[in-house]
């Protein structure tokens, strides 16, 4: 009696098997979340046995991830360390929320991104997905397109402003150690900060590659690359 007891005891506190891979599956999805530094993360997952095999026969099954790509469809194998005895497969459907910024409002394509422009919400992504984790990501950037309220907020849909435009008069910086070299140019392309364009130096007329830094500065391509 117990002995049937404490059978019945032990049953019902060993997690099963889909506990234990959804568990994982969201242990997994989180950390994900946490370096993609997205705000209050929430994940769900339903683990379900792809195959017929029976579940590992030992006391602490190790949880193995096959294919996370995509959280709707994921596939773990859970098994028995140590051993070569064949594991059973799960595949978990799985859904990642956050709170993240999103248009407060339509903006119209050109539109450069205030503070007011931007609320948070809670939307479901997918890791990887290039949308960005704060605000101030988005603030100083332009629409590229219309976007509609709620739309989340990234670097497709938002681009960094022109710093330079074609034609515009430039000071070229050359920074080596503790000496600094400016010289004036005229851009030939426009450019947004990092971009490299291509620039005349007005003093001898030469033609550089050069990377925008700020409105109306740039720094010569082989500088900026060597200061890395």
């Amino acid at each position: 009696m117990l002995i049937g007891a404490a059978l019945a005891a032990a049953a019902v506190a060993a997690p099963s098997g889909e506990a234990l891979v959804s568990a994982a599956a969201r242990k997994l999805l989180l950390e994900q979340a946490e370096r993609a530094g997205w705000r209050e993360p929430q994940v769900q997952a339903e683990a379900r046995a792809a195959t017929a095999s029976r579940p590992p026969a030992c006391a602490a099954p190790e949880v193995r991830a096959l294919d996370t790509r995509m959280p709707s469809r994921m596939r773990f194998e859970l098994s028995c360390p140590g051993t070569d005895a064949p594991g059973q497969v799960f595949v978990v459907r799985a859904r990642l929320s956050a709170e993240l910024p999103v248009a407060a409002l339509p903006l119209a394509s050109g539109h450069v991104i205030g503070a007011d422009d931007v609320v948070f919400e809670r939307r479901e992504v997918t890791p990887g997905a290039e949308l960005f984790a704060e605000a101030d990501e988005a603030i100083g950037r332009v629409a590229q397109r219309s976007l509609a309220a709620g739309q989340p907020l990234g670097p497709r849909v938002l681009v960094e402003p022109l710093l330079v435009r074609r034609g515009d008069s430039v000071q070229i910086r050359a920074r080596r150690e503790s000496v600094e070299v400016v010289v004036p140019g005229q851009a030939l392309d426009a450019g947004r900060r990092g971009e490299t364009i291509r620039v005349r130096n007005t003093a001898n007329g030469s033609v550089i590659r050069a990377r925008v830094v700020e409105t109306g500065q740039v720094e010569p391509e082989s500088m900026s690359s060597s200061s890395r």
